[in-house]
């Protein structure tokens, strides 16, 4: 499962009774007055191998029972969607994966004008890289190594007959070695995309969990009935399905080794990631230099023209890990580093690079205080920037509510604008200086000052994240609360991400086009960009140096993430309610709460409900309603006509079900309306509603 984990406060009283009604009430007392609550991180190490297991929940009937989850060519399944064909040692070839017809329609009434004529449109697949059938195929030639590949196929049904077609290797053929010796076990990884993590700060990624809502299924999620939900509404989990995406993608050759003397494990590796392999450009202002000149959804990107020539240079990233475990495993200490170099011309001469240099720590002290942390540096260089090292540091001190009333999660962290790294979970794109060179890499969701969740790290910056909670009947109550401040006054722009409809904005504009040069910027104005699954927008600010155009105050961020979740049976069937609200503001002056006032550049605040009722036995009923604000303050740019900041209205409704045919096998329906209303910039409109029909079957 996710490394991160919610506190686990038992099995609900499922019961339509008076605790019921008394949960209900504190739902609508939460929303009002903001009660908060938390997540815990899963302190234990983790270990990597040709094939193990982990242990998770799977929720049948409202009981928590062992949920054991398959790791073979590094992806990761329940166990009811493969039954015993990983388990099964003796075999020297097993066949798995699944079948996903993704049929998408959209028709926007009322599109920016750079859409036409691909207002409407009725397509199979959803814009993205995945695989209308996924077949793995792994051999063992022994017990000691394992090879296997995944099959990519993918048919359009566009009309054009066979040439846009797909059948190929998705990540290319792996090799995997594990061996036993009296000094430890020792293990290899090698070939196509391997997904990997070292440490948050080195090569990881963001772990979110309920901070989004479910209503939008993912490509990889599993065949769940009511798994899902209850999943979510315990742990903020949902089915495990596929988990690459968990990792980052790596392309080369990976050696470990655990269990060795003293209670050492570690960690080598050379390769590439995303950067390396030429997956990052600039963040173009025209929209219509990087919009493709057709915009149909379903069709299957190559990555072949992002970066043009630079996919070929010689660039690698090369770095490891060295842990310490004390105390039968309950400390782990780990000494991390990564160097990445990419390379601007053929014979290697001219670069960018970085490196980061980090301490790892997972500690339990004091009868049940857990400490997790990472505490380092890094630094950036090119041709245009001279090296320079900046801190990354970062401590979270998870309290049990024996000490604080409330379970209660602190972080406190320092950040340099010169620490950089695009494979770990800190967003670096904030320096503008780092950001002319190494440009905005594929995929990321923000430049400039970024408004991030609570416990989201973004570089230069400094603050503080706490969360807590609490859960009454069948009612649990999640949130955080976070402040931070500009370590340097740098950031000439800001950013956020429209979460109310951003994945169907990704559809229709893809973010990964074929002969692209960085991401897809679109709207009528060119300040929104896609990214996977999701759509952003950049802030110009406006209190600048008339001489070098460099900000002129310190910028102060506030953010506080509530959720309500309640689960309760109605008629004698499941009905889970969901509630998500985050609040995001970046102002000039320190404050304690996100608002919008006379110090203010930006206000963003987001509103969702879901509603999921098993109607009829494997028959759920899914809803959704979506409301998104956005206001820019008076350092922000106005609209040359109504001399007016910001003032942005997102809406969105949706329906469907889910229809779970037989244990492997499921049917998904999601019809979503969607609005969007700038009162300020008079183009800044869209309307429409979009259909997705998914069947996905696991064998």
């Amino acid at each position: 499962m996710s490394k991160i984990k919610q506190f686990d406060f038992g099995v609900p009283d499922t019961s339509w009774d008076n605790k019921a009604r008394f949960g209900l009430v504190h739902i609508i007392l939460f929303l009002s007055i903001g009660w908060v609550s938390a997540q815990t991180p899963d302190l234990s190490p983790t270990g990597s191998g040709v094939l193990t297991s982990q242990d998770s929940v799977r929720f049948i009937d409202g009981d928590r029972l062992p949920l054991v989850t398959q790791e073979m060519y590094n992806i990761k399944y329940d166990s009811a969607f493969v039954g015993d064909k990983l388990r099964k040692r003796d075999q020297l070839i097993t066949v798995f994966g699944y079948y996903r017809l993704f049929v998408y329609g959209r028709n926007m009434t009322d599109a920016y004008p750079n859409l036409e004529p691909f207002e409407r449109a009725y397509d199979v697949g959803d814009a993205y890289r995945e695989p209308m059938l996924s077949l793995n195929v792994v051999a063992r030639p022994n017990g000691r190594s394992s090879f296997g590949t995944e099959l990519f196929v993918f048919a359009p049904y566009n009309g054009s007959g066979f040439e846009n077609n797909t059948f190929s290797t998705n990540l290319g053929i792996n090799f995997y070695g594990n061996f036993r010796t009296s000094n430890g076990t020792f293990g290899v990884r090698a070939g196509g995309i391997h997904w990997y993590n070292l440490s948050p700060f080195t090569i990881g990624v963001f772990q979110i969990l309920d901070r989004f809502s479910i209503f939008d299924r993912t490509p990889w999620e599993g065949v769940n009935n009511t798994l899902k939900y209850n999943s979510y509404f315990q742990t903020g989990a949902t089915s495990p399905g596929d988990l690459r995406w968990n990792n980052q993608a790596f392309q080369g050759l990976i050696l470990n080794g655990a269990k060795l003397p003293g209670d050492l494990d570690f960690d080598l590796f050379w390769g590439k990631t995303q950067l390396n392999g030429g997956l990052a450009g600039g963040l173009v202002n025209d929209p219509n230099l990087s919009i493709p000149p057709t915009l149909d959804a379903g069709s299957v990107p190559t990555y072949i023209g992002f970066a043009g020539v630079s996919r070929n240079l010689p660039s690698v990233i090369r770095g490891g890990k060295l842990s310490k475990a004390f105390n039968a495993g309950k400390q782990v200490v780990a000494y991390n580093t990564i160097h990445s170099r990419t390379a601007l011309d053929s014979i290697n001469k001219d670069a960018i690079q970085y490196a980061v240099h980090t301490l790892s720590l997972n500690l339990s002290v004091l009868n049940g205080v857990k400490i997790k942390g990472e505490l380092g540096g890094g630094n950036f260089e090119s041709p245009n920037y001279g090296k320079k090292w900046g801190e990354a540091l970062m401590m979270r001190f998870f309290v049990p509510k024996k000490y604080t009333f409330l379970e209660t999660d602190f972080q406190i962290y320092q950040i340099s604008k010169n620490f950089f790294n695009q494979n770990g979970e800190i967003a670096t794109n904030s320096n503008p200086d780092i950001l002319a060179e190494a440009g905005l890499l594929l995929g990321a969701n923000g430049a400039g000052g970024q408004l991030a969740l609570v416990n989201q790290l973004v570089h230069n910056r400094r603050g503080l994240n706490i969360n807590t909670g609490y859960e009454i009947g069948p009612a649990k109550f999640i949130a955080g609360w976070g402040i931070s401040e500009e370590i340097d006054p740098v950031a000439t722009s800001l950013s956020y991400v429209h979460r109310i409809n951003g994945l169907a904005l990704s559809r229709i504009y893809n973010p990964f086009p074929a002969n692209a040069t960085g991401p897809t910027v679109f709207d009528p104005y060119g300040r929104k960009f896609s990214f996977f699954r999701g759509a952003s927008e950049v802030v110009q600010t406006t209190d600048l140096d008339a001489a070098n155009a460099e900000t002129l105050n310190r910028k102060y961020f506030q953010a506080v993430d509530l959720q309500a979740k309640v689960k309760l049976q109605a008629f004698n069937k499941e009905l889970f309610l969901f509630y998500l609200g985050s609040f995001g503001s970046v102002k000039t002056e320190a404050s304690l709460i996100p608002s919008l006032s006379d110090q203010s550049y930006l206000f963003v605040q987001y509103h969702e409900m879901d509603i999921y009722y098993e109607i009829l036995p494997r028959f759920i009923l899914t809803t959704y309603i979506g409301l998104e604000y956005a206001k820019g303050g008076a350092f922000t740019d106005w609209d040359a006509e109504t001399q007016l900041p910001r003032d942005q209205v997102g809406q969105a409704y949706g329906v469907g079900f889910d229809w779970t045919i037989t244990e492997n096998a499921g049917l998904y329906v999601r019809q979503r309306w969607m609005k969007f209303n700038d009162r300020s910039f008079g183009l800044d409109n869209y309307e429409g509603h979009e259909t997705t029909i998914e069947l996905k079957v696991f064998f």
